[in-house]
């Protein structure tokens, strides 16, 4: 619509036209998006595929992670305890593996093959009490970064060694009734791994948890966490939902 000579409204009819090949094109596209990894990973939940069922009282962990995160909204969680759930074709479904307990091994390689090609293409893992598990996997022990060699107990202070890291960020040492693992570090990633907290009572001053980036993937592992005591202490359900939000690349958020 212009203005003619006379000042008046005049109006043109334009029509467009699209070649046939290009239309088509444009038109498989529109109808590729909702299926592309882009379109998949863009959903409201995260989701977690949980890997306990071994050892120590994975039921008790189990009925305290669902009513945990079910209280904090945003969650997906998936109790499966599945070894099969780690190949290749179904582990890329989650955005987060999470690991409990001690125990097991892995039945057939492609379990831990897809294992390891989920955290090298950008999957997150999170271990909680779990060095001491899948101890005849030389690829479980790398990725985790530590395995575990024994452990003391009782209540004990936990300090952190950076505060400066998203999951530790503005966090206080705190004191913790529980486990204190101890680990031997895999040679082939000792140097990788990124330490945030550590015991420190007496002659106990070992690192307790860090963090591994593994090919694209993020793993958070800490020795804390063998049974209610520890569960419910308010740091460490802080520690754990950060690491959740940290290892799938979302923003931080403390627990409601």
């Amino acid at each position: 619509m212009v203005f003619n000579k006379l000042g008046r409204f005049t109006t043109y009819s334009i029509t467009l036209t699209m070649n046939p090949l290009l239309y088509c094109l444009a038109a498989g596209l529109l109808f590729l998006i909702p299926f592309s990894p882009l379109y998949a990973d863009d959903h409201e939940k995260l989701k977690v595929l949980y890997m306990g069922g071994r050892g120590h009282d994975s039921p008790g962990y189990e009925k305290f992670l669902t009513a945990f995160l079910a209280d904090q909204g945003g969650f997906d969680l998936v109790i499966s305890n599945k070894l099969d759930d780690l190949r290749t074709g179904t582990i890329e479904k989650y955005d987060v593996v999470l690991f409990f307990g001690s125990g097991g091994d892995f039945t057939d390689p492609a379990q831990e093959k897809g294992f390891e090609n989920y955290l090298k293409n950008g999957g997150g893992v999170v271990g909680i009490h779990a060095t001491d598990a899948f101890k005849k996997s030389d690829v479980y022990w790398k990725i985790f970064g530590g395995q575990f060699i024994g452990h003391g107990g009782g209540t004990f202070p936990i300090e952190f060694t950076d505060t400066t890291h998203p999951i530790t960020k503005g966090m206080k040492g705190f004191e913790i009734t529980d486990e204190s693992y101890r680990d031997k570090f895999h040679p082939a990633t000792i140097d990788k791994l990124h330490h945030l907290g550590r015991i420190n009572r007496g002659n106990e001053k070992h690192s307790m948890i860090w963090v591994h980036e593994y090919g694209k993937g993020r793993l958070f592992s800490t020795g804390l966490g063998h049974d209610e005591k520890a569960w419910s202490n308010p740091a460490l359900q802080k520690l754990t939902l950060r690491a959740l939000r940290w290892v799938a690349r979302k923003p931080i958020k403390d627990p409601k």
